[in-house]
């Protein structure tokens, strides 16, 4: 079996962090990876430091109302001060925050503790994460030391759209509803059997959805398909069938 921190560093790699490690052979789902790298993260400070990095530089890319449904829907609750750590991090010095309005629907630790497990299995380093914690993490109740930038560690933007196309369209819309529409019929099975049903996936009202699909229609990015013999609709990419 696959070591899941492996998995993760690979899928990492693919989009441009500087792991020493062979990067997996397809461009990840980001939103889900970001879910896994939350779930990992205490067993690996690199992946917060390489992952906050990334997401500093190319958060644009992030399709946010996906991320958010996916955080309710998907990742488990003793996660979640992991990824509102990470999240807050990631977005220090931008202005607007770019994850504000997923980080204030998210709790910090019930129990405050250090975030790496090799400060709460060693006798005594639990106190020493406590006093070296920064004021971020302390907010969110999983101490760790102030994240300094690793942007030497990463990959220039043209190398990283070059080597994952579908990218380019997320950064383009700047991670808005449209990128989280695409994301969802790309990665979310029966996200197109509806508008209702696409509304759902990615995050958005049905209204906020429809109007996004009638940009993404129009620019030729995905297309309503009226099912034969019933009113309903389904929407594809144009590369689905």
């Amino acid at each position: 079996m696959i070591d899941p921190v492996e998995i993760v560093i690979s899928q990492w790699t693919r989009v441009g962090c500087g792991f020493n490690a062979q990067p997996s052979a397809e461009t990840p789902d980001i939103e889900r990876l970001m879910l896994d790298t939350a779930r990992v993260m205490p067993q690996m400070s690199r992946l917060l430091i390489m992952g906050a990095t990334w997401l500093h530089l190319y958060g644009d890319a992030v399709a946010r109302h996906r991320l958010a449904r996916l955080i309710s829907d998907e990742l488990e609750p003793q996660h979640h001060a992991t990824m509102g750590l990470f999240l807050d991090i990631a977005q220090q010095g931008t202005h607007p925050h770019r994850f504000e309005s997923i980080t204030r629907e998210l709790p910090p630790a019930a129990t405050p503790r250090a975030l790496f497990d090799v400060y709460r299995e060693l006798p005594g380093m639990s106190d020493r994460a406590l006093q070296r914690a920064s004021a971020i993490s302390l907010r969110w109740g999983l101490w760790c030391e102030p994240v300094e930038w690793k942007m030497n560690a990463m990959r220039p933007a043209r190398w990283i759209m070059q080597h994952n196309p579908s990218l380019l369209t997320r950064a383009d819309f700047r991670g808005d509803l449209r990128a989280s529409v695409l994301e969802s019929l790309r990665h979310d099975a029966d996200s197109g059997a509806s508008e209702l049903s696409l509304a759902r996936a990615s995050g958005g009202s049905r209204t906020q959805v429809r109007a996004a699909l009638d940009n993404l229609e129009m620019t030729g990015r995905a297309k309503r398909l009226r099912v034969k013999g019933s009113r309903a609709t389904k929407i594809t990419l144009p590369d689905q069938s």
